[in-house]
């Protein structure tokens, strides 16, 4: 899945927020409570009628006075004789007693709370989010899919159909293996889904006399909900027999929601016409919205769908239509069966199918869905698309399993992306490009995050992760071959050399605060899976699987790939079994040493948060050098304090544990003396080890050499006074472009951030910036932008900004020169990226040239005739003129800006508008631009609310606003959203940055403190914001002064 970042913010040239996925269930606390029910090992009480089974309230009764009285007297006296007789039959302590594990066994293996070390959540029980009593909330494995028969129909999108509402009914037929005796059946069923009891059945096939077979029915005695772990548990009058396949039926029935979740609806508007689509969105836990199953990516099955749609609409499944007519739905007059092939077999959280009218375009096997008034934006997905797929054909050294892709563009998504196996899922902007309209920028997305979803395709449906604590895997894998594949089919881009700077140098500023997670975590419960949907699995994991393709050399690496997804093709994986695969190829072709293994390695990195500082001390007598390793952290704790916790951590780490943090480093380095930057298998290791002392390779003592060569090992460098003092006179001189671009944006990268944790001056870090008058690349700006961007944010709203400003200013004067404001599309698309991150920095620093450049473009638009087809401001720096012209302007370049956004048809064109209203300084547009994203039917769809956040927030002016707005309507954000969602935590994320005072810190701990039972999977992003927001108010006790005193001495002349 994709949660592509918003698009980068030019102002502060860092990447903000993510849009992240998916709309998520209601959390336990949210879940009615009932009484207790039979069985003994729930902890909440089961809804029960006589004819259905699902997650609704139960009437209630009513009693006199007198009988009131006569019970409760009855319940005390109750409780006395119980106390007595616990206290006369009780075990002594030491004794053998049954455990409810044991009774749970004997009842066919339905899992019992607590039990099971590696499956309990610590989510379930707990007052707080915090580990509380623990909760298993993983099926039993005693009852295993084989093949599902699910027939669907959507009620609600045939407008012509009055008075329908917005629901769905099916069936379906389970055929499961049986792996050990058991009297009940467990499997997932979600809210809001009701089962009809009365129509439940389960058969096994036996041999018939006369030869064939037939069905033999097994007797049902009862059915039971648990909520907080979303069972339904069918009891049997009779034990289901190891070694037996059966066929479970069950008919249901839920609401077609609009939470952008499970089987939800969306809808778009056509000729003032209002068109209802059907789709749905499963990963991680919500299939069991759509239909009852066994929700968990191990349990892997075929899957034979048929839905039922409107004649004039289409439905797309993961298979292909079975050719033929299509018959019609005998209660449904004007509605006909699509019936699909078999598919391979997969995870539930990859099935999909959507009913809709939207037109399609088609290359081969190969089809782009989308509105009839959007499919010309399709164009380039359906050119790169089959072009990045043989790529990955050949990458890989499998072919693509299915006989088709299908990708569809909706009008609501809460991801960027989905790889649903065959039917690959997007938002608008995520998939269509309009040529003239969209920015380079917007052509480069689309090409990743359809080469992101495309290597899913084999890393993730055709080898899955057997349980989420795995994701990385999946996620990490795809974020890095993503690069891959869009370098091959667009090597002008040099996207493999963004990669340092969008991804890499992106997720340290995360994984450098404690209260981080390793890649690989035991997670349970729905929120903590949505918790690691972030920028460490994603990010972290790409730079991690690049670290390996370079450590290992791509050729080893590939070919491992390919002996891994071919041995556990159609199967669930874990971790350990890639590193099998590819140590035994490095074994194979001499790359590691027989008695190291993959695992040894890697184990370091992803059982472990964080990430080292290499510190390197010369001794330049000697020619020797001593390297040494610890965490790096933005913000040491101080000694004895305990490590920051979020709610998914389970272990308490002690302080023992956390110094001792050890990585095996893969060291490569160059010279002044070798210049060569190219080289990046490693010359030596740290074998997990705190320091080494390097005797040879290292150059003359008064030249300087550089570490992590490309930046390809995931660790941050730091050097000795007299190794910085001769890299920042490399820089300074007209010879600085014999260091590498990327290892020039390293350079600024690793020394801003090693000042801001307090381990490197602020004085050498920002002589290493003084260069950057003479640098013309992108990569090094964008770097240096995203650094600096800090300052800027600490800064801003201080008295000393003024002196940052001047500073920057005349930073950028010969680059801002040398890009100029003019747009050429005959320029290189780093050249491209370049003049948006100088233009955006130069005009919110009021730069003005650039300031009135902007407004005067802006206002030729406004008086343009047809301002809805005639627009002269060129793509890429419309995100530049559209935010400076409004900052700079009132109501009226705000309206004028939202009627526009309104009457595009062009989802870029509208995510770069909603970003742009957030630019005003007008208190007043800005507090009720935040009220319209969450209010129905302002114009804002429900996926754009925290993208619309995000741009208030940063603004200097709108940040408080936006956090106040959180606060003080949670419960309506909550309500309008959903709690347990990714956009919440988007929202968090992104109303918080740039506190930086006490003040600040006391109402996000209160808000924390007001709302910690209901936070879900924003947990984390708040405990982070707590953790950012100290840093950042300790960072200006102790750099603030220094810093304006080094900018109020220190000018590019001196």
């Amino acid at each position: 899945m994709d949660i592509s970042p918003d698009p980068e913010n030019p102002f502060l040239g860092a990447k903000e927020g993510s849009q992240l996925k998916r709309r998520r269930p209601q959390t336990k606390q949210q879940l009615p409570h009932r009484s207790r029910g039979a069985m003994s090992q729930s902890r909440e009480a089961l809804a029960m009628d006589g004819s259905g089974t699902s997650f609704g309230k139960k009437n209630g009764i009513v009693l006199s006075h007198c009988a009131a009285f006569l019970l409760a007297s009855v319940f005390v006296l109750s409780l006395l004789a119980t106390g007595l007789l616990v206290y006369h039959f009780a075990p002594c302590p030491g004794g053998d007693s049954p455990s409810l594990a044991d009774a749970a066994s004997r009842d066919g293996g339905y899992p019992a709370e607590g039990q099971d070390g590696d499956r309990r959540s610590p989510h379930a029980g707990s007052k707080d989010g915090k580990a509380g009593k623990r909760l298993d909330v993983r099926l039993p494995r005693s009852v295993l899919p084989h093949r599902y028969d699910l027939r669907l129909i959507p009620i609600g999108l045939d407008t012509s159909v009055v008075g329908s509402n917005f629901t769905f009914t099916g069936e379906v037929r389970i055929m499961v293996n049986v792996t050990e005796a058991t009297r009940n059946v467990t499997l997932h069923v979600g809210d809001e889904m009701k089962v009809d009891e009365a129509h439940s059945t389960i058969d096994r096939t036996v041999a018939a006399v006369s030869g064939g077979k037939r069905r033999k029915r097994v007797s049902i005695n009862r059915h039971e909900l648990d909520p907080s772990r979303n069972f339904l548990v069918i009891h049997l009058e009779e034990d289901l027999k190891a070694g037996e396949q059966y066929e479970l039926y069950l008919k249901f029935s839920g609401v077609l929601n609009d939470l952008l979740q499970g089987f939800y609806r969306s809808s778009y508007i056509e000729n003032n016409e209002t068109r209802w689509i059907a789709t749905t969105q499963f990963q991680p836990t919500d299939a069991r919205r759509a239909f009852p199953c066994f929700d968990e990516p191990a349990l892997k099955a075929r899957f034979k769908i048929s839905i039922a749609r409107p004649r004039g609409m289409s439905a797309i499944s993961n298979m292909p239509r079975i050719p033929g007519e299509s018959k019609p739905v005998p209660e449904l007059p004007g509605w006909v069966w699509e019936h699909f092939e078999e598919s391979v077999p997969m995870s539930t959280y990859l099935v999909a199918f959507v009913v809709c009218d939207f037109e399609s375009r088609r290359n081969g096997s190969f089809a782009v869905w989308a509105r009839r008034q959007a499919i010309d934006q399709a164009n380039y997905s359906l050119k790169v698309g089959p072009a990045i797929l043989k790529h990955f054909e050949n990458y890989f050294g499998v072919d693509y399993p299915l006989p088709k892709v299908d990708m569809i563009a909706l009008p609501d998504f809460a991801a960027g992306a989905m790889e649903n196996w065959g039917l690959i899922t997007y938002r608008e902007i995520a998939l269509l490009y309009q040529q003239g309209v969209s920015t380079n920028s917007n052509k480069q997305r689309v090409a990743t995050v359809v080469s992101h979803e495309l290597a899913h395709q084999w890393f993730g449906n055709l080898v899955t992760p057997s349980w989420w604590t795995d994701l990385w895997l999946n996620e990490g894998f795809a974020s890095y071959v993503e690069y891959l594949g869009v370098e091959a089919v667009e090597p002008s881009w040099k996207i493999t050399e963004q990669f340092v700077v969008d991804e890499l140098q992106n997720v340290f500023s995360l994984d450098a605060l404690e209260s981080s997670h390793p890649i690989s975590i035991e997670v349970g419960h729905p929120d903590e899976i949505n918790e690691i949907f972030d920028r460490i699995s994603y990010g972290k994991g790409a730079s991690l699987i690049r670290m390996m393709d370079h450590f290992l050399t791509t050729e080893v690496f590939k070919k491992g790939l390919t002996n891994y997804l071919k041995s556990r093709a159609y199967q669930s994986a874990t971790q350990n079994d890639l590193w099998e695969a590819l140590t035994a190829q490095a074994h194979k072709d001499g790359v590691l040493e027989a008695s190291v293994t993959v695992k040894e390695i890697m184990d370091t990195w992803t059982l472990q948060m964080g990430f080292p500082i290499l510190k390197v001390k010369r001794d330049y007598e000697k020619g020797s050098a001593k390297l040494t390793q610890e965490r790096f952290l933005l913000r040491k704790r101080e000694k004895g304090k305990a490590i920051s916790k979020t709610a998914s951590h389970e272990d308490e780490e002690t302080e023992e544990k956390y110094d001792n943090y050890l990585w095996w480093i893969p060291i490569t380095f160059t010279s002044q003396d070798i210049m060569n930057f190219n080289t990046t298998r490693p010359s030596h290791w740290m074998k997990k080890e705190r320091s080494i002392i390097l005797e040879s390779g290292l150059p003359a003592a008064y030249h300087w050499v550089i570490f992590n060569i490309q930046e390809t090992g995931f660790y941050r460098v730091n050097y000795d006074p007299t190794n910085w003092k001769m890299l920042t006179a490399q820089l300074e001189s007209d010879k600085f472009t014999e260091i590498s671009p990327i290892n020039r944006a390293q350079l600024l990268d690793d020394a801003l951030n090693l000042a801001r944790a307090s381990l490197l001056d602020y004085g050498t870090a920002l002589g290493v910036t003084r260069y950057l008058s003479q640098e013309t690349e992108y990569l090094p700006w964008k770097a240096a932008f995203s650094a600096l961007g800090y300052l800027d944010s600490m800064l801003i709203r201080t008295g000393g900004f003024e002196k940052f400003k001047s500073y920057m200013l005349s930073l950028m004067e010969n680059i801002y020169k040398h890009t100029g404001f003019t747009d050429s599309i005959r320029d290189e698309q780093l050249t491209v990226y370049k003049r948006v991150s100088v233009l955006g920095w130069a005009c919110s620093l009021g730069h003005n040239d650039c300031v009135q450049n902007s407004i005067q473009q802006f206002s030729a638009w406004q008086r343009s005739p047809n301002p809805d087809k005639n627009n002269s401001i060129s793509p890429n720096l419309k995100n530049v003129i559209y935010c400076t012209a409004i900052r700079h302007g009132g109501q009226e370049e705000w309206d004028f800006a939202w009627a526009r956004y309104l009457s595009t048809n062009v989802g870029t064109e509208k995510d770069l508008l909603l970003a742009a209203l957030g630019c005003s300084r007008e208190t007043w547009i800005l507090s009720r631009y935040l009220e319209w994203s969450v209010t129905e039917n302002s114009g804002i769809r429900k996926q754009d609310a925290a993208r619309v956040f995000a741009a208030v927030s940063s603004n200097v002016i709108g940040q408080p606003l936006a956090f106040n707005f959180l606060r003080e309507k949670w419960d309506k954000i909550k309500e309008y959203i959903g709690s347990s969602l990714f956009t919440i935590n988007n929202i968090v994320r992104s109303s918080t940055k740039r506190m930086n005072t006490e003040f600040e810190l006391a109402d996000l701990k209160k808000f924390s403190m007001d709302h910690r039972r209901e936070l879900g999977t924003a947990t984390r992003a708040v405990d982070q914001a707590i953790e950012k927001t100290e840093a950042n108010v300790e960072w200006m006790k102790t750099h603030y002064n220094t810093i304006i005193e080094w900018l109020s001495h220190n000018s590019l002349n001196s």
